[in-house]
């Protein structure tokens, strides 16, 4: 079924209007101006450590900025030149010259808007954060190297050989243009201390300005300039395609160009949600408003762009309200070029390098990496493989070294079989809880485990359990069947319990001749075959085999939440239920510690108020009403109850304690019980609705509108939950009426 597509014009409706009308004018055009100020000298430097004209970056800032503003899906952002683009677009420069380049870009952008028309903006988050950090960083790194040489006034380096470039940096300073290097370092001291006393100052074009005032005034002769830039925009054309031959090639790299940009606009939109100013981005609609950037850009023959979280933060910092800011920080830089092309041309090239040393070191965020290290090792070797295979062969194939790293980590902690063995207090009977996936990757588990079933003699059964076993193979069955046999050939008996239809199915597959275990589904069946044997059951090992298991697989992984919990309790429904054992409320509503207050009896009653009352459910309604605050009651019935079995069948003649019990549900019945005990359990579900209306804090609440009542029933053979429609009268069920 193919989805439905995405068009954002009542979308774009909404985020434009705003753009038209007088209000925060006045701030948006301050913020623009702001934003201006950083981006004319990063769009420079950009261009620079992308192997075009610094001119082009200023055209890819005007163009890209403008229509992004309008269609893109990030109310506060700013497109641009980025940083993190500019070692794979100097790559591609160097490939496929400037004519592919634009191919490129066009590419990049009609994948931008197919991706946001078909609603596949959310895929960005698939890849893992260490990749995307490790990215970021790797390219920070390569930034770094490849802008050494410029800011020591040396030729170029291969920017697909950062390790030739460290090689010889010996070379490198003894050649080097010390002025120049002085001035980078001017630069880039500036950009890191000045923001420390004046955070709104517009940081980069002080910091570009400095030195170019001195090298100016001081008359320096041996300092490389920006030079010639173009004094207005081009004409917009279309690349000649003829000049391209390897075309297999230049789509791979436009599809690399496509998913990085994206990925960095997409990122980049989080951030700006985070900083808490407008709405959550549409990421749908930043690919479409992306897309049509990248098209423009191409076409005025500019690199490819992407949303900016440097230049997106200082527009929101500088009080930007609309839409409008992106726009006018375009316009500035488009009258830059128009009005100031002289002074842009007169800024030393090693400043700009400066610039961009400022932001690979920025890039290089060592503090994530620690944070990785000391949370999840794992995810710190995600990373690490990542920035060295960055940095080792090319951006495209770190990613996929990084994302194929992640996923086979993820794949063996998928298949990873863990094991909780409990030996009962007889000696006789041990249990084993299997954890996780049962693949090949089980065999030395397995191996391990029938090594020390075979060391403990004495024993008679082995139980597996596979209440947690999230996957079943047939390797993982082969290996399973074979452990068994194993146990079982020296005299013990084997029990496979709680399997799901599947997992017994692949077993039964893969079993040669008559299998040497036995089926279970309940702890009952179990107790059958024990004691059929001469064993006796041990509730008592039951439960403490079941504490083991909640300690090493929940509460060991949880210990933030039950020390939370030890604080205090806030639960959010009072759930009154019946005490069969069929009905377990955590499981079924899939709730976890602390969201629960649990009210259980015979019949799931409750009793009419009496202020001298002393049964505990009124003490419970009234504690979790007044001192919890419980705003929600669940009175939770279910399907084939004894207790209703039981007030049917006339068991309500003696005075014992169960039968004084019964009496409460049978004299909610009257004159006329019910035919059957369905019927039984529905009219009965409503008497308890009805006795809890005759608690005072419950009819006070109510009164208030500050109160929810609801009545379930839960099918004890289908699982279903149905809910008491008050309106239409009748049992429907509750997932249904959600859907």
């Amino acid at each position: 079924m193919i989805p439905k597509l995405y068009f954002g014009f009542s979308y774009l409706k909404g985020e434009l209007a705003p753009m038209f009308r007088k209000k925060y004018l006045q701030e948006d055009i301050f913020a623009g101006l702001t934003v201006a100020c950083i981006a004319i000298p990063l769009s420079l430097a950009i261009a620079m450590a992308s192997g075009v004209e610094p001119g082009v970056g200023l055209i890819s800032a005007v163009i890209g900025g403008i229509l992004a503003a309008i269609l893109g899906g990030t109310s506060m952002a700013v497109t641009g030149p980025a940083a993190a683009m500019a070692v794979i677009i100097a790559s591609n420069v160097e490939q496929y010259g400037m004519t592919g380049l634009l191919i490129i870009g066009i590419v990049c952008g009609i994948l931008q808007i197919l991706f946001g028309v078909f609603k596949l903006g959310r895929y960005a988050k698939l890849v893992p954060l260490p990749v995307v950090a490790a990215f970021t960083a790797g390219i920070g790194f390569i930034i770094i190297v490849g802008q050494l040489p410029k800011a020591l006034q040396l030729p170029a380096p291969d920017q697909n050989h950062v390790f030739s470039v460290i090689q010889h940096i010996g070379t490198y300073i003894e050649t080097m243009n010390p002025i120049a290097f002085g001035l980078a370092l001017m630069t880039l001291a500036t950009l890191k201390i000045l923001p420390r006393f004046f955070p709104k100052a517009p940081t980069p074009l002080i910091a570009v300005a400095i030195p170019s005032l001195i090298v100016y005034f001081a008359g320096l002769k041996n300092i490389t300039l920006v030079g010639s830039i173009p004094h207005s925009l081009a004409t917009p054309h279309l690349p000649n395609f003829s000049q391209i031959s390897n075309w297999n090639d230049l789509f791979m790299s436009a599809f690399a160009v496509f998913a990085l940009a994206s990925l960095e606009t997409l990122l980049s939109s989080s951030a700006v949600d985070s900083m808490g100013k407008g709405d959550m981005h549409n990421p749908n609609q930043e690919l479409i408003g992306q897309g049509a950037a990248n098209l423009g850009v191409a076409i005025f023959g500019g690199l490819p762009v992407t949303g900016v979280i440097a230049r997106s933060s200082v527009n929101i910092a500088a009080g930007a309200k609309t839409r409008r800011s992106a726009v006018f920080h375009s316009i500035a830089v488009l009258a830059a070029i128009y009005l100031f092309p002289g002074l842009i041309e007169k800024i030393p090239v090693a400043a700009l390098a400066g610039i961009l040393l400022s932001a690979g070191i920025s890039m290089i965020n060592w503090k994530e990496f620690i944070h990785y290290w000391r949370t999840d090792r794992s995810e710190a070797l995600i990373y690490l493989i990542t920035f060295i295979a960055i940095i080792a062969t090319d951006l495209v194939e770190g990613v996929q070294a990084g994302i194929s790293v992640a996923f086979l980590l993820v794949a063996i902690r998928m298949l990873k079989t863990r094991t909780n063995i409990r030996l009962w207090t007889n000696q006789v009977v041990m249990r084993v809880g299997l954890t996780g996936g049962m693949t090949f990757w089980s065999f030395g588990r397995l191996n391990k485990l029938e090594e020390y079933v075979l060391e403990h003699t004495g024993l008679r059964f082995v139980v597996f359990e596979f209440n947690e076993v999230s996957g079943l193979d047939s390797s993982g069955a082969g290996h399973l069947i074979t452990t068994a046999q194993t146990i079982a050939s020296g005299g013990i008996k084997i029990i496979f319990h709680s399997l799901s239809q599947e997992q017994e199915n692949i077993i039964n597959a893969n079993t040669q001749g008559e299998p040497v275990w036995s089926y279970t589904h309940t702890e009952s069946e179990i107790k059958v075959i024990l004691e059929a044997s001469g064993v006796q059951h041990s509730a008592k090992d039951v439960l403490r085999h079941g504490m083991q298991k909640y300690l090493v697989d929940f509460a060991k992984e949880r210990k933030q939440l039950i020390s939370t919990l030890a604080q205090g309790q806030n639960p959010h429904t009072l759930l009154i239920t019946c005490s069969d054992s069929r009905l377990n409320p955590n499981s079924f509503l899939s709730s976890g510690l602390g969201e629960l207050f649990i009210v259980r009896n015979v019949g799931n009653v409750v009793p009419v108020y009496e202020s001298n009352s002393q049964h505990s459910e009124v003490a419970a309604i009234e504690f979790a009403l007044g001192s919890l605050e419980i705003r929600n009651i669940v009175i939770c019935a279910h399907t084939d109850c004894g207790a209703i079995k039981s007030v049917l069948g006339g068991a309500c003649n003696d005075d014992s304690g169960l039968s004084n019990w019964l009496k409460r549900i049978r004299i909610g019945y009257g004159e006329n019980l019910p035919d059957n005990v369905g019927d039984g359990v529905r009219l009965n579900l409503l008497n308890q609705i009805n006795n809890l209306k005759t608690y005072p804090v419950v009819n006070k609440l109510l009164a208030e509108a500050n109160l929810g009542i609801s009545a379930w029933v839960y099918d004890v053979s289908t699982a279903d939950m149905m809910e008491w429609s008050f309106e239409s009268g009748q049992l429907v069920s509750l997932i249904k009426e959600q859907n």
